[in-house]
């Protein structure tokens, strides 16, 4: 059996995705296998070209969103002019995910359709073998028990957050998240979380940061009926093991919280375990009407208490707008800019982002709608006064911006 050296193109934005990959093939045991981890286009091609000097099987591994599409073609386009047939290339994530005929086109060798896990496992397995699979695009059963494999990689130093729930049972109709990682929530175990909390806690690492769609919702038989004891089952537990001068994080970067999870009992337990002072928070828009439309499943009104309870506990709250949703009319604008107004006189900072058609959701095939001219002016008069911040102005030239999604 030949060796292989798998090169992620480890990037601040895709890091996530990788940690996962790095994760499952530490638990697998697979042998012949070395993770390279270049985090620059000049470090990958050095990566790649010591690699096959030393004649290993050699294969580049690129995970994106849709808004880095443009970006990727260009360097694999570049990758495949200086590399040739000397190496596979291999794509997964998000857009991959959503749009893996289009992604085959590129130029890549491989597309993982779906969780990568098992998928990146018997594909290492494949080309260690020098037995290359037929199919070029691989999909993969949205079953995977996250308990099954590490949520990073100790053994190749790919240290990170620790993912805890995927899947969302709301299916908002911009969001990839539901459509590649199910309805139905999947939870690590909190046996499985305390163990990796421990072994962080072993290497020094006591910064403490979780990965879910909704923190608040972790245990949640339905991803809508919290489940608080167990949300302080996990709060405590990590507590326990970090120490007092540990830190968590929870409700914020790279997580966040829905508006209608946003209650006393939720803060309560996030102040007495917690060490951040800020919260996540999804509204998306300040229109009923759009709150229905894109099946977000809250109210305006949850949207106003989150962020009223949110300051009376002392965080303060960055609240994600959407702006451009298909079908928004000028009248939905106006009630976001009056919500938006009051929620900055609330103490909130709006994270903006401009829309964006993802594959594989509802809204794939829709338009941005155009900002309307006092949403311009407000967005920048709240951006240059600290009130509000965000990609949306970039968003809005590219095409918009799609949701994170791991």
């Amino acid at each position: 059996m030949r060796e292989l050296d798998l090169i992620f193109y480890y990037t601040k934005e895709n890091r996530y995705s990788f940690n996962a990959l790095g994760g499952a093939l530490e638990s697998s045991g697979l042998i012949g296998v070395d993770i390279l981890l270049p985090k620059t286009e000049k470090t990958l091609v050095e990566d790649v070209s010591a690699s096959l000097e030393k004649g290993r099987a050699t294969a580049i591994a690129l995970s994106f969103f849709t808004a880095q599409a443009p970006h990727t073609a260009m360097l694999i386009k570049r990758l495949r002019g200086r590399f040739g047939s000397r190496v596979f290339i291999l794509a997964g994530g998000p857009h991959p995910s959503g749009a893996p005929e289009a992604v085959r086109a590129m130029g890549v060798d491989y597309v993982i359709k779906g969780e990568g896990e098992k998928a990146i496992i018997d594909l290492s397995r494949a080309l260690l073998k020098g037995e290359a699979p037929v199919e070029t695009i691989i999909t993969t059963p949205r079953d995977l028990i996250m308990d099954d494999y590490l949520p990073f990689s100790p053994k190749w130093h790919m240290f990170g957050s620790i993912e805890i729930t995927r899947g969302c049972p709301f299916g908002c109709s911009y969001c990839q998240t539901a459509y590649l990682f199910g309805a139905r929530q999947r939870h690590r175990s909190l046996d499985n979380i305390l163990s990796i909390v421990g072994l962080m806690n072993a290497e020094g690492l006591t910064d403490i940061r979780f990965l879910s769609p909704d923190a608040f919702a972790y245990g949640s038989k339905d991803g809508r009926t919290l489940a608080l004891g167990k949300v302080e089952a996990l709060l405590k537990g990590t507590r326990e093991i970090i120490g007092s001068k540990g830190k968590i994080f929870f409700g914020t970067f790279p997580s966040e919280v829905r508006p209608d999870h946003v209650t006393l009992e939720t803060l309560e337990l996030t102040c007495r375990y917690a060490s951040n002072k800020r919260l996540v928070i999804g509204a998306q828009s300040g229109s009923p009407r759009m709150l229905e439309t894109i099946r977000r499943g809250h109210t305006v009104y949850d949207i106003y208490r989150a962020a009223e309870l949110a300051a009376a506990a002392g965080f303060d709250a960055n609240i994600d707008f959407i702006f451009g949703l298909p079908g928004e009319t000028e009248h939905d604008a106006e009630l976001t800019i009056k919500v938006i107004t009051d929620l900055v006189k609330i103490g909130a900072r709006i994270h903006a982002h401009t829309f964006m058609p993802l594959p594989q959701t509802p809204f794939a095939r829709e338009s941005p709608v155009p900002l309307s001219a006092r949403t311009e002016k407000l967005l920048r008069t709240l951006c240059s006064r600290g009130h509000a911040f965000g990609q949306w102005e970039r968003q809005r030239v590219t095409g918009g911006a799609g949701r994170k999604t791991i």
